[in-house]
């Protein structure tokens, strides 16, 4: 074996751990790990926030509300609160849902608090469907959701190369189910029976929210693995999965209800 050669192995065997294209590999890959571990570490702590808010604030206007006694004036007062939260709450989640991507886009200030003040409002906005629809049922509809939502992930993180014909797979749903809707107002401005109409709208929807729920997850995969994954960058990312699992949720319940609940 020539001198050059001998010389090249003796460079490879010296090569320092940083060099390494495996040791290079296997800690791009513990960085995306750790990245989409945060990303999904935020995404839980708001839907606990928000979990604990809804439950609780929604049994106290359950206590209030639903008792079989002459109304007074605490319930009154009660139900009057109720629903300037859920107004000021309604007005607060539209603001945020555009001063979080701003700020993010920035990058100037930290997304933390106005994401925290997100989940809270998001909450009380949920509090009135945990004060009047049992817990069984919300604990059904949290499973599927959770069922459906990991599935969603697995493709997302699964996926290759596919995320500008999952985007425009969900717009095209999007406007499809919008134009049926607005087919579907016409009929119920003229008395006609939309049932069939309307189902279709809610699959439509269900199904390209789905979709944008992959696309969201493959992009934020794509992130991490290219090391953009900033703290600012990972709680916008938790944010915009956290509105996924919120939407959801809300149309596992409306089939929920239908399926298992009573005509109460």
């Amino acid at each position: 074996m020539s001198e050059s050669n001998y010389y090249d192995r003796f460079q490879d065997n010296q090569r320092s751990p940083q060099e390494s294209p495996i040791k290079k590999d296997r800690s791009r890959s513990d960085g995306t790990v750790l990245s989409i571990a945060k990303v999904f570490g935020y995404m839980f702590a708001g839907l606990l926030i928000t979990t604990v808010i809804a439950l609780g604030l929604g049994a106290f206007f359950n206590y209030v509300l639903m008792k079989n006694t002459p109304v007074t004036d605490f319930e009154t007062g009660t139900a009057v609160t109720m629903i300037a939260l859920l107004i000021v709450s309604g007005i607060g989640l539209i603001v945020l849902s555009f001063v979080v991507p701003i700020t993010v886009a920035r990058g100037r200030h930290s997304v933390l608090v106005p994401s925290i003040i997100y989940a809270v409002l998001m909450g009380i906005m949920l509090s009135t469907i945990a004060a009047f629809i049992p817990w069984y049922l919300l604990g059904i509809t949290f499973g599927i959701t959770t069922v459906i939502f990991g599935l969603m992930a697995l493709i997302g993180f699964l996926s290759k190369g596919q995320l500008p014909g999952l985007a425009i797979a969900a717009m095209g749903l999007f406007i499809g189910a919008g134009i049926i809707a607005l087919f579907m107002w016409i009929l119920m401005l003229l008395g006609q029976n939309v049932t069939v109409l309307y189902w279709i709208v809610s699959m439509a929807t269900f199904a390209a929210m789905m979709l944008i729920t992959i696309f969201d997850l493959a992009r934020i995969k794509q992130i991490a693995q290219n090391g953009e994954m900033t703290n600012n960058l990972s709680l916008y990312c938790a944010f915009i999965l956290y509105n996924d699992f919120i939407y959801i949720l809300l149309r596992v319940l409306r089939i929920v209800i239908i399926l298992f609940g009573n005509k109460r």
